[in-house]
């Protein structure tokens, strides 16, 4: 996706489809094969669970939260470090950018399930503050609104971080990643529910969004040898699955154990060297398959937004034609041959006619 405030690069439309490519096969897998082992609605009881290193990563996968909220902070500080950030026409882009699509299915969401409707639910989801409690539940048109809003909350501080990082470098936001950690340890100690509060708010995200920023610093100065980051991708590749792998034998999502208090800044720190390595490893990708994740990245807002709904209908209506054997191996094939088909037509469409206009309309932000 290109932008009127960076140079473009193609890999980062690869992480955007790799990232959303992985929310999409975790909850295809979670939401089928639950319902296919129990005969009842997906919970976070009976979690997966799997000896297998690969599968494991999956399982875990809703880990491309972080990989997105890395890939943000990235992003910005990459186009914008050493340029000065208009905040106004910052944040009118970032409107144009998630908002559309956001209005969209927030309002079919009301007037499909016009019960759920209440002014101060309407009012804390649309002010980016739909991941607390009292936000709307508007059933599959809303679940993934939570990620949206935390993704807000960092945009509103974004230019702030930014001066912050070109004034007091690096050790400044290290810092800030210390004081997110320090908040954390004393909500754990108030006796919080640190798994949550780690993955469903900015407390514990932060951590990630910060990580981001740091590489993309990281990146413009050269601060790594190129050559190196490209060879070491693949292992790269597999020191993220180790970690998620032993995220999963230590209990996974579900889990509440205090090692989630500083789960955020493992799991973000993965992810930024993966991102830093996979920016380079790109130039080897063929050309053909580079086509394919760019267009798959590009679409990959619509695709996050809208492939819970398409999941949630077709569990409904029945479209789930592998149902014998293994309900993982079930779960997937029915992900990849029906979810996936029909997601990216919807999200092609929405693409095309709802977010990209609204895009056309973004503006320079950068001040000379």
């Amino acid at each position: 996706m290109r932008s009127p405030n960076q140079t473009y690069i193609p890999a980062i439309d690869h992480l955007r489809g790799l990232a959303v490519l992985l929310i999409i096969y975790y909850h295809g897998l979670h939401i089928f094969s639950y319902s296919e082992r129990f005969q009842r609605p997906f919970s976070f009881e009976n979690w997966l669970q799997t000896d297998n290193f690969f599968l494991s990563a999956l399982i875990e996968g809703h880990t491309a939260v972080a990989f997105f909220m890395v890939l943000s902070g990235f992003i910005f500080t990459y186009g914008s470090l050493d340029k000065t950030v208009d905040y106004k026409g910052f944040v009118v882009n970032r409107l144009l950018r998630t908002y559309p699509l956001f209005i969209l299915l927030l309002f079919t969401g009301i007037y499909a399930f016009p019960d759920s409707f209440q002014w101060d639910r309407f009012l804390l989801t649309l002010f980016a503050l739909g991941n607390i409690q009292g936000g709307m539940d508007l059933h599959s048109f809303s679940s993934m609104f939570w990620a949206i809003a935390v993704e807000w909350q960092f945009y509103l501080l974004f230019p702030l971080l930014l001066k912050i990082l070109q004034k007091e470098g690096v050790g400044a936001i290290l810092g800030l990643i210390a004081v997110f950690l320090l908040m954390r340890a004393l909500a754990l100690f108030e006796g919080a529910n640190i798994r949550d509060l780690s993955y469903w708010t900015i407390i514990g995200r932060m951590d990630q969004f910060l990580l981001g920023m740091l590489i993309g610093a990281m990146h413009v100065r050269g601060v790594l040898s190129e050559k190196a980051l490209k060879m070491l991708f693949p292992v790269v590749f597999l020191m993220v699955c180790l970690i998620l792998h032993l995220f999963h034998k230590a209990g996974g999502w579900p889990d509440i154990s205090a090692f989630k208090l500083i789960w955020p800044t493992i799991e973000g720190a993965g992810w930024a060297i993966f991102i830093l390595s996979y920016i380079q490893f790109a130039q080897l990708i063929p050309s053909r398959l580079s086509q394919v994740l760019v267009a798959i990245g590009v679409i990959s807002y619509s695709l996050y937004l809208i492939h819970f709904t398409v999941i949630t209908i077709c569990l409904k209506e029945g479209w789930l034609p592998f149902a014998e054997g293994s309900p993982v191996a079930n779960a997937l094939a029915n992900t990849t041959l029906v979810v996936l088909p029909v997601v990216f037509v919807v999200s092609a469409f929405t693409y095309r006619f709802i977010e990209k206009p609204f895009l056309n309309m973004r503006i320079k932000y950068h001040r000379d």
